[in-house]
């Protein structure tokens, strides 16, 4: 029973929604059975302790009492379903129309049409007085006008206003929702080896680049729209840096026309922007980024649930180390340790551990770290062998790190979970560093002359080379002593 889904369900409820479903289920309108009742009260009163003890065998004497007759496993299966409706009900609750929006679809079926009418009224107030232009706005206000159209079309056949606005709050919805999910699964596609059919979202872009949609494109208008717009452009045409200046207007002043979780994909796509053009040799974004997550961290919104994930405290700690806030990244990397996940918790801090002591020059605790990284994930191996080899380079140990290469050369050709550009990017990488450790290497063999012309010809190819994985590490590697190139 310990295992059971609906142990496992409750269990990660908190005390206030435990209590909650408690009271739910002590409803007589959602469950008149007694024993289920207590069912609940003795799996409540269980996870409550230090060491449950979840049992059949105290279950079964736990609701004895109701005298019901049924299996265990049916009163289980019976709260199961009562579990389910609770959440439903609190998921009805924490969204902004639906409660109004399904109060008149019942309104309707009943034929109450007076009220129906006063109801409908209350929720246009509703929708003109909301803060937010997304996707849920939009969508409520087109199901209501759908009901309240048809209807009085019947009466009034020449008025055609609530017509209208259902289909025009349709197509704002069937709008942003496409631009939203069209972002996130370009992004997708462009980390993973993954392809989607977007289908009709060409035309959509067509419509919004002229003289009618491009009236959307406006943050008193339709500011999820024009924010979606603009990311999904930045991914599309990352040179074009007008796109990231819209998502850094609405971070700055136009953030709180946003919900929520529009506000974190707006935040988490300038990132990932600031990210790329760093990996293609823009190291003045290094700055912009750091002031991004400083700006996240200040405000809580790179946490989740007050979790961290792993790649952002990467990225925090990889950008403070390269910068030289070294006390401010230390403190960062110890006070956010227990916001990582649970499962990531120890890789992760032990790999950014080791890349700020690696950028203190302290080789070898950075390297006794390192050996306790497991590669649990494909981004985790990437970093691991990155580092290693720096530390190969740093302390001119060839054979290390050109056998560390091949291995990782070998590895990014037949992983199938990395993608097409990145692969690209790293093998361009394992090629460049070769050749960089060798001629280090050869440095004291060399006469001048020849060192410093093939030294300057490594860097600029790899200047003139895209996509390069730490492109700017080997662009300073191979610049020479005196500066030459």
């Amino acid at each position: 029973m310990q295992d059971s889904k609906v142990v496992r369900q409750i269990a990660a409820m908190d005390g206030r929604e435990r209590e909650r479903l408690r009271q739910f289920v002590a409803s007589p309108y959602f469950n008149r059975h007694e024993a289920t009742e207590l069912l609940l009260s003795f799996i409540l009163k269980e996870l409550g302790k230090t060491r449950p003890k979840l049992d059949e065998a105290r279950a079964q004497d736990a609701v004895k009492v109701a005298g019901s007759g049924q299996s265990l496993s049916s009163l289980q299966s019976s709260l199961m379903k009562l579990v389910n409706r609770f959440l439903a009900v609190e998921q009805l609750q924490s969204e902004a129309f639906r409660e109004e929006v399904l109060t008149l679809k019942r309104t309707k079926e009943l034929q109450r049409f007076r009220l129906l009418e006063n109801r409908g009224k209350r929720l246009d107030r509703m929708v003109e007085k909301h803060q937010y232009r997304d996707g849920d706005t939009h969508l409520a206000a087109y199901e209501w006008k759908a009901i309240n159209g048809y209807y009085q079309g019947n009466l009034k056949r020449s008025d055609t206003r609530e017509m209208q606005a259902m289909l025009d709050h349709l197509d704002r919805f069937f709008i942003v929702e496409k631009l939203r999910h069209a972002c996130q699964l370009t992004a997708n596609m462009m980390v993973m080896n993954t392809h989607y059919e977007f289908l009709l979202l060409e035309p959509v872009l067509d419509f919004l680049n002229g003289e009618a949609g491009s009236q959307l494109l406006n943050e008193t208008v339709e500011p999820s729209i024009d924010c979606y717009y603009h990311i999904l452009m930045s991914l599309r045409e990352p040179d074009d840096v007008s796109h990231y200046e819209r998502m850094r207007f609405y971070l700055d002043e136009s953030f709180d026309r946003l919900p929520y979780d529009h506000q974190k994909d707006l935040y988490g796509f300038a990132s990932n922007y600031c990210i790329q053009r760093i990996m293609t040799g823009h190291a003045d974004y290094r700055v912009e980024l750091l002031s991004l997550y400083r700006r996240g961290l200040d405000t809580g919104i790179i946490y989740n649930k007050d979790i961290i994930s792993e790649w952002d405290y990467k990225n925090i700690v990889t950008l403070g180390s390269a910068t030289g806030e070294h006390e401010w990244t230390e403190r960062f990397i110890e006070d956010n340790r227990e916001r990582l996940p649970e499962r990531e918790r120890d890789n992760a801090y032990a790999l950014n551990k080791a890349q700020f002591l690696y950028s203190l020059k302290r080789y070898d605790e950075a390297t006794d770290l390192l050996i306790t990284v497991s590669d649990s994930d494909v981004k985790v191996h990437l970093a691991r062998v990155l580092l290693e080899v720096r530390i190969a380079y740093d302390q001119a140990d060839q054979e290390y790190a050109l056998n560390l290469l091949e291995t990782f050369r070998l590895y990014v050709r037949r992983n199938k979970n990395i993608s097409v550009k990145d692969k690209r990017s790293y093998t361009n990488y394992v090629r460049f560093t070769k050749q960089l450790v060798n001629l280090k290497h050869q440095a004291d063999f060399m006469d001048r002359k020849s060192y410093d012309k093939k030294l300057s010809s490594l860097h600029q190819t790899i200047g003139e080379t895209d996509p390069l994985v730490a492109k700017q590490w080997l662009m300073r590697e191979s610049v020479g002593v005196d500066g030459s190139r």
